[in-house]
């Protein structure tokens, strides 16, 4: 008996370690809230914080005031803009929204909280048709929650001034995984918290899976796992003569 009651407690401390409570995992998308850059054509019409928000100039194209411009055209290949967001997060993909000759854009880093920056692209200068567009680039790499995204340029390469609307991220929260200790009923009666606690674990995984709010390969893992469990679950219930769980079809 000693034997089996070390088993279900056993049990229990896994199942414990593996309910997995999601905070916000969900995809988000955000716009800038603060925009700085080194150069600017004046600190009003063309400024960098012209590029705070949603887009207000696309899907138009032309040399127009409420996108952020440098100060002077062809100048300089060593101007960066600076964006800055709500809240970090986990940043899946980036878009820029070039309205007025595209195409300058050279690198595209993230900025973590602490200040550490990742390149995510890297580019040539070139010239492209004169028409609003917005340049999309994926982050399969970083998975540090970013709040900040640089973007550097090479105006000397594209003629005339190059306008810059709006940058957006899309990603999701940072999930936290929190322990839940069992309770002294778990002692009392410990195959009746094992079914709870099972089926909790099975609400969570099929949750996170509908959202697409964890890693795939975690949650195939966690699902192996979990039939596991439900398994060894049946085996004790069998043992002690109780009936066996009725699990639903996962």
């Amino acid at each position: 008996m000693l034997k089996r009651v070390a088993m279900v407690t056993l049990l229990l401390v896994l199942v414990g370690l593996l309910s997995v409570n999601k905070v916000q995992a969900q995809s988000i998308h955000l716009w800038a809230i603060e925009a700085t850059a080194n150069s600017e054509y004046s600190n009003s019409r063309w400024s960098a914080a012209q590029m705070v928000g949603a887009p207000d100039t696309y899907p138009r194209y032309g040399d127009i005031d409420t996108a952020w411009t440098t100060a002077y055209m062809n100048t300089t290949d060593n101007v960066w803009a600076d964006l800055q967001y709500a809240e970090a997060i986990i940043v899946e993909k980036i878009e820029i929204y070039e309205t007025y000759n595209p195409g300058a854009i050279t690198k595209v880093e993230l900025i973590d909280e602490a200040g550490s920056s990742y390149e995510v692209w890297r580019g040539d200068a070139w010239i492209a048709p004169k028409q609003s567009r917005i340049l999309r680039i994926s982050n399969t790499r970083v998975e540090t929650p970013i709040k900040r995204v640089r973007l550097y340029l090479d105006c000397s390469k594209i003629p005339g001034y190059n306008e810059i609307d709006a940058v957006g991220i899309t990603g999701r929260r940072p999930t936290q995984i929190t322990y839940t200790a069992p309770t002294s009923s778990s002692y009392d009666n410990p195959l009746t918290e094992l079914d709870a606690l099972l089926t909790r674990l099975e609400g969570a995984i099929k949750l996170a899976t509908e959202n697409k709010s964890a890693n795939p390969a975690f949650l195939r893992d966690l699902e192996s796992i979990l039939w596991k469990l439900q398994s060894i679950s049946n085996e004790l219930y069998e043992e002690l003569g109780t009936p066996i769980s009725e699990w639903g079809e996962y």
